[in-house]
């Protein structure tokens, strides 16, 4: 059997910490969760950002496509008040409230219906299209969406806020 002799100043194996040596530990816990945290947050918001307008270019896609497939003019509105982007009539793609969005649209219509948003695109049957722009930024940073009148093709351009 072996029996631990206690010299001055080591540790034996039943020894525990002390209160200081655990209070530096949590300190330097603390202190890697928080930046570990603000790192986290801001990458969501990234990923948030890139995600929309992913989702944004594919939807203007899928638009127009069924207004090919179906031979009709398929309009994209936005609502600012639910932050919606919608696609005809059906189609609808949520925008986080931590983008900010600017839009012009393609026309303005006297007999758009109450509620009803005036569109930003109008894709046609013959594969063209006639819009304004959609703007979606993240801080001083975004992308803008326009659509080529003549290829009904969809254009994507990095942008910087104005000041």
């Amino acid at each position: 059997m072996r029996r631990f002799v206690r010299v001055h100043g080591a540790h034996s194996p039943a020894d525990g910490f002390t209160l200081l040596e655990l209070l530096v530990v949590m300190a330097v816990a603390a202190v890697a969760i928080s930046v570990a945290g603000l790192g986290g947050q801001a990458y969501l918001e990234r990923s948030r950002y890139h995600q929309t307008v992913r989702d944004i270019a594919g939807q203007l896609r899928q638009a127009r496509a069924l207004s090919v497939q179906e031979g009709r003019p398929v309009a994209v509105s936005y609502q600012p008040e639910a932050r919606r982007l919608l696609v005809g009539e059906q189609r609808f793609l949520e925008i986080p409230a931590s983008l900010a969005v600017k839009w012009d649209v393609a026309e303005r219509s006297p007999s758009t219906r109450p509620g009803a948003a005036d569109p930003i695109f109008v894709f046609n049957a013959d594969g063209g299209a006639r819009g304004g722009r959609l703007i979606v930024l993240r801080g001083a940073q975004g992308a803008e969406f326009r659509v080529n009148w003549l290829l009904g093709t969809v254009e994507q351009i990095p942008v910087a806020a104005a000041s």
